[in-house]
């Protein structure tokens, strides 16, 4: 039986539908064409015509209705359409009307290229792809015959992620010529002008993953893929004869890198199996000489290196290196054209690589250039420093084959340790007969320690075991008795736990002082004392199981316990503020016989405990305690009162530039944070008061320059800091005063910031507590949180704020004598009581000689800008700047104001404002000090204010929502009421430092809400 499908047309019209009908095999097609129209037509004129499916085209049968059906089974064909005669009308005969065949539509449109349809663009790998699909319909290529959904794509995938992995590597491409064919440079992306969005793979440029070197194999499997491709028949359309050369070309240029990793591979894998260095003085170096030009054509940036040269002797070699600009051009053209006023040899070595080449000059005499007359003992001595000065590097193999020297050798005995001296020396003169059994044994305790730098000297000690440091031990060991029980009788009282002592510095002094008290100062000869190193080996080892424990005796069980912690970030003014600190010390130096140089800065609060000791939150150095007992203390969430450590450090002012600004005396207080608050005002007075204490005998120096952070209270802008600083310059009778502050997070760079971690060491591992007030004290005490409500509630009952202040003497006490034991370059730090109310308005009387109706709460601009005395003297006698501010008499003989100058006239007249930093022609530098120092300058090349505020980066919209405030701030200046904006909502430590931060200082539009080294300004806090 057969199965048909079958249907019955008139011209292209369907007459009947198409049906499925079943006949026999040995039927005729006049039988079906019956069987299925039932007479209702004629079999005049009927064509017959069969195809296998509906995608083929119709075969007409030439027998017509006359035909077999056999020839359908034999065909697999199933398809059968019969056409009838259309018979024109006689009367209305119109043309035939040619429609076009739905076939032949369907053969043209196969024709036509197409390509795959683009993607929704979810990341910039969709971006690429949809990308190249623009580029090939630009090129008109394309597939035909339905194969673009398919090979099309396949092959569009394979370019994509070739340009997607090497996206990030261009640069690094291009350096081994090795570039993007001109067609994929037509890609809109790399066709931008935006050099931040002209790369696809952004993530890769900005994530924080590890950066993973170009791969070979990875090239490789993108190379074959392509290669498939590019091997099928489609390339051969006249559609490709643009694409498919690039995409070639692309090949090439990924095997021509491969090709040179490969290469490398091979290089570098021989050098590293190779006995002797890639690189040596030998293979090179070269020398060479460069005649002199006359002083009217010498290059001015030579200027420098020629006056080296010339103070320098024959023969004598200068390293050219700290010469060299910081540009690696500029640096280039420097060594190229290097002439100087006489003539000079040149050493050259490069050492390969990114090491750069290292080079030498030295003046020789005129008549080796021209009768070729050389002293040739002196240059080759000359050169035998050089060569042993020159940096050596080993390969792998030269590091084995020491390790395996020795490595397979269970006991190590004096020969193999003789014989690895002399490696390690390479003195072959030494003999065998010479090497004492000190050196032997120092020898093996190197080996087994791995660590030479904390081995004692045994030829010194000589293994010592007697009774030498006996009459220290013992009383080291009286000390520790009489300590540590103390401890812990004391863990919960004022002192939850303290160390025994702050250093082994400290230690060694504590003891020393014990020793002096009991045999008398000075010590009997028979008494000898241990050094620092020796004293440390007999405590009790950090950590007991690794082999450097061995070194310890563990005479004591104390042992070092430590935590730590360090962070910072970067300013547009960084380089700025560098130059403008430079200038103030280049200014100290000039005038240093008149000069008195301050850097002050506040120290994180100190919290004291409510009932129960609380930690001083300082934990970034060790300390010695007993073995057994754990450095422990309470949190400090809880606590309502804390203290400000202020550091006010007098530098000793060096001769020159290179000497360094961290020498002189320190001057310490630790304030009541409650009623003491930092402030302009209140720093001002301390410095008045520690110069006058430190001047005590003789005269103030005439000019103070001071040197603090950026926080509300040293911050140049602000008008309380300017009255200040003016009231502090009338009180002092001072010719010039000069006040800079830090770039923004950049509080590092401050001097004082170095005494912090010494301070640390009189902090570390204290815990502490206030004593108790009275019942009634207490119970208002209990009764307040904030710093606000303390001091609402001292002014409603005063008792309360005499008790507040009582209660933390003793804390103040403890925390002055561990402080008064530091030392700075041997000489203690000195502690000083806060500044009283007394003290601060007899500095604040100075400004009634500018105005007299101006009072402590006229600070804001605002309010100054209504005292019109005040103003014209600071348009006369200041210079105002963001990072500075500077006072000077005027000698005005009509001037009511200043006194008479105390520095000599001739030095006065040659005094100026600080100048401001200026760039030099080479703009990554400014000019030096002396160049602009006496010249009218301004803040035009400060960078925060060439930056376009435009281009600033603002909150995002998502923040700036109402659910996401966090709390209100009120501007001291405007008056204006402004939000606090945060993405994440701020644990209970933050709302608690955060409104601690908010009590302390005082907020104007535009300030920051936080000092740079606050923890809180590393999240996003927006203040609107």
């Amino acid at each position: 039986m057969l199965y048909l499908i079958v249907t019955v047309n008139e011209g292209i019209h369907s007459v009947l539908p198409e049906q499925i009908v079943t006949i026999a095999e040995n039927k005729q097609f006049s039988e079906l064409y019956e069987a299925f129209t039932s007479g209702q037509f004629n079999n005049q004129g009927v064509k017959v015509y069969v195809r296998q499916n509906k995608v083929d085209k119709w075969v007409e049968v030439s027998d017509g209705l006359s035909g077999d059906l056999t020839i359908m089974k034999v065909l697999g064909y199933n398809h059968v359409k019969f056409t009838l005669l259309v018979e024109p009308v006689a009367e209305d005969i119109e043309p035939p009307i040619n429609f076009p065949d739905t076939f032949d539509i369907m053969m043209r449109n196969a024709r036509q290229p197409k390509l795959p349809q683009k993607r929704t663009e979810h990341t910039r790998h969709d971006l690429l792809y949809n990308e190249i699909i623009d580029l090939l319909r630009n090129q008109k290529a394309g597939w035909k015959g339905g194969i673009h959904q398919t090979l099309g794509k396949e092959f569009i995938e394979r370019i994509v992620n070739v340009l997607w992995y090497i996206d990030p590597y261009l640069e690094l491409l291009c350096s081994r010529s090795c570039h993007l064919p001109a067609l994929f440079k037509k890609l809109a992306t790399y066709a931008s002008d935006d050099p931040d969005r002209n790369v696809y793979n952004i993530a890769y440029r900005t994530s924080h993953h590890k950066k993973e070197p170009i791969s070979r194999q990875k090239l490789d499997l993108l190379i074959k893929s392509l290669e498939l491709s590019v091997g099928q028949p489609w390339v051969n359309d006249n559609e490709w004869n643009n694409i498919i050369p690039a995409v070639i070309a692309l090949i090439e240029m990924m095997r021509k890198y491969c090709e040179h990793l490969v290469k490398s591979q091979i290089t570098m894998t021989a050098i590293h199996h190779n006995d002797e260095s890639a690189r040596n003085p030998v293979n090179n170096a070269c020398l060479f000489r460069v005649l002199g030009c006359k002083e009217d054509h010498l290059d001015e940036q030579y200027q420098e290196l020629n006056d080296t040269i010339l103070q320098s002797g024959f023969y004598h070699y200068t390293d050219v290196y700290s010469y060299l600009p910081t540009d690696v051009m500029k640096r280039y053209r420097y060594l190229k054209n290097l002439q100087l006023t006489c003539p000079i040899g040149i050493y050259r070595y490069a050492q390969g690589n990114y090491l750069g080449t290292i080079m030498y000059i030295w003046r020789i005499p005129e008549s080796e250039v021209t009768d070729e007359f050389q002293d040739e003992t002196e240059k080759v001595r000359m050169l035998a420093k050089i060569h042993e000065g020159l940096p050596k590097y080993f390969t792998r193999q030269m590091k084995k084959n020491v390790l395996n020297k020795y490595s397979l050798i269970k006991t190590v005995t004096p020969a193999v340790l003789r014989m690895l001296y002399f490696d390690l020396t390479g003195n072959a003169a030494v003999t065998t007969n010479i090497i004492s059994r000190e050196v032997e044994e120092r020898l093996r305790l190197m080996l087994a320690l791995e660590d030479p730098s904390i081995i004692f000297d045994l030829r010194a000690n000589n293994g010592f075991k007697g009774t030498k440091f006996d009459a220290f031990w013992e009383e080291l060991d009286m000390y520790f008795n009489e300590e540590t029980p103390a401890v812990d009788d004391r863990r919960h009282n004022t002192i939850m736990h303290m160390p025994l002592a702050i250093s082994i510095r400290d230690l060694y002094d504590i003891i020393l002082a014990r020793l002096r008290i009991k045999y008398g100062d000075p010590l009997p000869v028979s008494i000898y004392t241990p050094s620092y190193e020796w004293i440390r080996l007999q405590f009790w080892p950090t950590n007991p199981v690794t082999i450097k424990a061995v070194q310890y005796t563990g005479r004591y069980q104390v042992k070092f316990k430590v935590q730590g912690r360090l962070l910072r970030k970067e300013s547009v003014d960084a380089h700025y503020c560098a130059a403008l600190f430079r200038y103030l010390r280049e200014f100290s130096i000039q005038y240093r016989q008149w000069v008195c140089f301050i850097s002050a800065d506040d120290k994180h609060k100190v919290p004291i405990g409510e009932g129960v000791p609380v930690s001083t939150g300082v934990r970034n150095r060790q300390s010695l305690a007993a073995q057994n007992n754990v450095l422990g203390a309470a949190d400090h969430d809880f606590t309502k009162l804390s203290l400000t450590p202020s550091v006010i450090f007098l530098v000793s002012i060096p001769k020159d530039i290179s000497g360094g600004f961290y020498c002189g005396e320190v001057f310490l207080s630790f304030k009541d944070t409650v009623f003491e608050p930092s402030s302009a005002i209140r720093h001002t007075t301390e410095f008045h008061n520690v110069i006058n204490t430190k001047y005590a005998h003789r005269t103030s120096p005439p000019i103070l320059c001071l040197y603090t952070d950026g926080g509300p209270d040293h911050r140049c802008t602000y008008g309380s800091v300017q009255v200040a600083l003016i009231s502090l310059f009338l009180s002092g009778d001072y010719d010039m005063l000069i006040a800079v502050r830090t770039a923004p997070h950049h509080s590092w760079t401050n001097p004082a910031e170095r005494i912090m971690s010494i301070l640390n060491l009189g902090l570390q591992n204290v815990a502490i507590k206030r004593n108790t007030m009275n019942e009634e004290s207490e119970a208002l005490f209990d009764k307040v949180n904030t710093l606000d409500e303390i001091c609402e509630n001292a002014n409603k009952n005063p008792n309360l704020e005499k008790e507040l202040q009582e209660c933390i003497k003793d804390v103040q006490n403890l925390l002055h004598s561990r402080s008064e034991r530091l030392i700075l370059k041997d000489q203690y730090f000195k502690c000083y009581d806060a500044a009283s109310e007394h003290d601060i308005n007899g500095l604040f009387e100075s400004m009634s000689k500018i105005d007299p109706s101006l009072t402590r709460n006229d600070t804001t601009q605002v309010q100054l800008m209504h005292h019109k005395e005040l103003i014209k003297f600071m348009k006369t006698h200041c210079q105002e700047r963001a990072y500075s501010f500077q006072i000077k008499k005027c000698q005005d003989l009509l001037c009511g104001i200043c006194a008479p100058i105390r520095l000599p006239q001739t030095v006065f007249d040659s005094l100026h404002f600080l100048p401001d930093p200026i760039p030099k022609d080479n703009t990554d530098h400014y000019s030096s000090f002396r160049t602009v120092y006496g010249t009218e300058t301004s803040e035009e090349f400060r960078p925060s204010m060439q930056l376009n505020q435009a281009n600033a980066e603002p909150a995002p919209k998502s923040v700036l929502v109402s659910g996401k405030i966090r709390d209100y701030i009120t501007c001291c200046d405007c008056g204006k009421r402004r939000c606090v904006y945060s993405d994440k909502a701020l644990s209970q430590e933050e709302i608690r430092d955060f409104n601690q931060a908010l009590d302390t200082y005082d907020y104007s539009c535009g300030a920051p809400l936080f000092p740079d080294d606050h923890y809180l300004i590393e999240p996003k806090i927006w203040k609107f």
